[in-house]
This record gives C-alpha cells, structure tokens and sequence, in this order.
C-alpha cells in the first residue's frame, strides 16, 4: 500500500508492506523492517525498526496526527494514494484557482457552501464521492461564492466547473 506523509510542507512517499509478523517501509529507496507493540490502545506505540526501539505518542487532531518521538513533537497528515492524487489534481488546476473543479468523476454527496457564502483556504466545499471513497474538496482562496453550478446528489465528472469564487482582494 503506498501512502504520502507530510510533516510541515515536507512529502513523503512511503510503500507499505506486511512482511515476517510485521511491516516492511520503503522510503526514500531504503526498506526498514518495523515491529509495532501497542502500549496505550491508539495514543502510544512502541515501534522495533531495524533492532532499535521507539516510542511514539500518537494523537489525533482533525485530520493531522500530533507525534511524540524522543521528546519532538511533528505535526503530520497521512493521506492516501487516491486522496494525495486528488489533492495533486487540485494542485495543478493553479494556487488559489477562483474556479474549484470536480477533482475526479464522481457524485456530489454534499455541498456546504451557497451563493454568497465566504469562504477561506482550506475550507471544504463539497464532498465527492467516487468508488465508495469520500473526497473533500477544499478552497483554495479565501473569497465570496459567486455561483454553485451543481446540487448535491448531481453527477460530475474530473475537471467539470461546480463553484466559482471571487477573491478578497488583498
């Protein structure tokens, strides 16, 4: 399983596999071996990589994880293959697009915003369904909504126009 980390606006690609009662991690070209023990069901694990011991504090905030690793905090977000794709997708269609566009061919589960309504970077705009998989679709921009193109339930399909923004000048 492929998974991409970002600890601050660093990205990591990571290949997971379970290999001899554990884990083996490929990142960066090199494979580690990890062990993982539970020592606080979902708030600290104890992790064997390669022979040497950590701990590791875990706890969730919103959609990051706040780490503890020898007294070091990281702030970190763990995505998916498809949900990295669909924030990559989001990426290239331009930094603060004023236009949000359906990141992949799917149906409009939810939308959370209305004309008129502000918005402001980050903030989810509709929720896209595709292959049984939820996606948030996010602001780019803080703005205005000047029009929603689409209601919930309606299908669209990779780079359909579903809400036009207008920036707040800065």
């Amino acid at each position: 399983m492929k998974l991409h980390v970002l600890i601050g606006d660093t990205h990591h690609e990571l290949l997971v596999e379970r290999k001899a009662g554990g884990l083996a991690v490929t990142i960066e070209g090199e494979t580690h071996q990890i062990d993982i023990g539970t020592l606080k069901d979902g708030a600290a694990y104890s992790l064997l990589i390669d022979d040497r011991s950590v701990d590791v504090g875990v706890e969730e905030k919103g959609d990051r994880l706040e780490l503890l690793v020898g007294g070091t905090r990281y702030s970190t977000e763990v995505l998916g293959e498809r949900e990295w794709l669909a924030r990559s997708i989001q990426a290239e269609q331009g930094a603060g697009d004023a236009t949000v566009r359906a990141v992949m061919t799917g149906i409009v589960n939810e939308m959370r915003v209305a004309p008129g309504d502000q918005v402001q970077p980050g903030q989810v705009l509709f929720i896209l369904e595709a292959m049984k998989m939820e996606n948030e679709v996010k602001a780019e921009l803080a703005g205005t909504v000047l029009s929603v193109a689409v209601e919930a339930g309606a299908t669209v399909n990779q780079g359909d126009a579903v809400i036009e923004i207008e920036p707040v000048e800065s």
